[in-house]
């Protein structure tokens, strides 16, 4: 293995406007041991009682939308390390703030040794036309500059274009790069109880070349998550 500062991070879509039991996502969110976690669809309130149940150190959310009969949702860095150069910027209905097709990236920086990492925190758009997922693609792409990860819920299948977007800049999916033969459905779109495996793969982490990948994966055990979510987290654990 080469030498290198060595990085955990899960990026999971919280469901937050359903509730959040904080204990339960708490302690399965440390059993990975994490110094990031990237959430999607996470009230305020819900990121706050996260930081102090988790003891991390830092957490910053950017609002996405406000849909009315709940609190506002966005997007949430939960961090065992100082956070740095925290902004947001909109990719699609800037100033419609209660549409739930609006969407937003979060780019954020963290100290890790001797070395400054960025990244990106995203949710692409969903019941949107492909073309419009493709150009926020785009837009997060070169948002990103040279981040070392982009991460979230993408709202694409693995051989679809939006993910092309990156990968034909070099990008790559971190679980593949573990498990080259393997991609584990994340997300289970059924309403009601989630008595059945995932079937969908909508969420990654994908990382810059040159970042090794020290294992990449869905984990298994989705009947823990189905309570939780209708998503299943995807972890990386990354030497930069």
């Amino acid at each position: 293995m080469r030498e290198g500062a060595a990085l955990t991070v899960v990026t999971w879509n919280a469901q937050g406007s359903q509730g959040m039991d904080i204990a339960a996502v708490a302690a399965a969110l440390l059993e990975f041991d994490p110094q990031l976690v990237l959430l999607q669809e996470v009230q305020r309130r819900q990121l706050g009682a996260l930081r102090l149940a988790m003891r991390a150190t830092d957490a910053r959310w950017r609002f996405k939308h406000w849909p009315v009969k709940v609190p506002a949702e966005g997007l949430g860095v939960l961090s065992m390390l100082p956070l740095h150069e925290v902004r947001s910027q909109a990719l699609a209905h800037r100033w419609q703030v209660w549409n739930w097709r609006r969407r937003i990236a979060v780019q954020f920086a963290v100290q890790v040794e001797a070395l400054r990492v960025r990244g990106v925190d995203v949710h692409l758009g969903a019941g949107v036309a492909q073309s419009e997922r493709i150009r926020q693609a785009r837009l997060v792409r070169e948002l990103a500059g040279d981040a070392t990860l982009i991460a979230g819920d993408f709202n694409a299948e693995p051989d679809r274009a939006e993910l092309g977007v990156f990968t034909e800049r070099g990008w790559r999916d971190a679980e593949r790069c573990a498990h080259p033969d393997l991609v584990r459905p994340s997300t289970n779109w059924h309403r009601g109880p989630r008595v059945e495996p995932p079937t969908q793969r909508l969420d990654y982490l994908l990382v810059r070349s040159g970042v090794e990948v020290v294992e990449g994966f869905v984990p298994a055990d989705w009947e823990r998550w189905a309570e939780l979510s209708d998503h299943v987290p995807v972890v990386a654990r990354l030497r930069v």
